[in-house]
């Protein structure tokens, strides 16, 4: 029925489907461009023919059939194969059955009664069967990428949580390397520093002591001059020459017996170590 159906809607000048199906009085159909090419080839201002019956018109008016037009354009929007190959089951259609149909680019069902053939021309409209095992078919491959997907990241998750172990098992051995590290070292220099400030102690009590000593000697050496000072001072106010010289020698042993220069050089500062 579907092959007759077709030959029904063949243009008998194009032998291919109507584009745009006109008639002009003998209830015959053709493609508008092809009658009017048709024409075109007769006398301008001859009789007009029919192509099928061979039927003269003096003026044909051209009318377009739409009921053929929507004929035309339901057929070429499902596929012959898939309305031959279409099983009918009770689907929840309004009026009557619903054809097994299935739109590939829409990812529907489709009726072939009810759905508009514009919203599925050039879509790819096959039978249940072959859309059950395209999708099938596509669903599985999907499955294997995400799966294969799945043991990508799987690893990739295994691999990471390997490293944040090892990563915070290092960062606590460093931590307690770096602990024992400037826990010796502060030890060190709270030993160096006790051991500085016992060595200053003592340089600084030596350096003392040693000066206190030098402040004793020059002392007892600047009464010493002193005194020496005195006696020569006491003679040279004598005021007779006879008097001056009869203690003359006396003056002079007790003058000498004081060294007027210093026994020792006054200390140098010495910084304390």
């Amino acid at each position: 029925m579907a092959c007759c159906l077709k030959d029904e809607l063949l243009c008998s000048i194009c032998l291919s489907i109507y584009q745009d199906p006109v008639s002009f009085g003998c209830e015959h159909y053709f493609c508008r461009k092809c009658i009017t090419e048709h024409w075109s080839r007769q006398e301008p201002h001859g009789a007009r023919d029919c192509p099928e019956c061979r039927r003269t018109f003096a003026d044909p008016l051209l009318s377009p059939s739409l009921k053929l037009s929507n004929i035309v354009e339901r057929y070429s929007a499902f596929p012959l194969d898939a309305i031959l190959n279409a099983q009918r089951s009770f689907y929840p259609c309004k009026d009557h059955e619903k054809v097994k149909l299935f739109c590939l680019s829409d990812k529907s069902l489709v009726c072939f009664f009810c759905d508009e053939p514009a919203l599925h021309e050039q879509h790819q409209v096959t039978t249940i069967d072959e859309a059950y095992e395209e999708i099938q078919r596509e669903m599985k491959e999907q499955l294997a990428t995400l799966q294969d997907s799945e043991k990508g990241h799987t690893e990739a998750l295994r691999l990471l949580q390997r490293q944040l172990t090892e990563t915070k098992s290092s960062a606590k051995g460093l931590r307690a390397t770096i602990g024992e590290v400037f826990e010796n070292l502060q030890r060190f220099l709270r030993e160096r520093q006790k051991a500085m400030l016992e060595e200053l102690e003592t340089d600084t009590a030596r350096t003392l002591s040693d000066i206190e000593h030098k402040i004793q000697r020059f002392s007892q050496q600047l009464r010493d001059v002193k005194e020496g000072i005195g006696i020569l001072q006491e003679r040279l106010n004598e005021p007779g020459r006879l008097e001056f010289l009869e203690g003359v020698a006396l003056t002079s042993e007790s003058a000498s017996s004081f060294d007027l220069r210093p026994r020792h050089s006054p200390p140098e500062a010495h910084p304390i170590r």
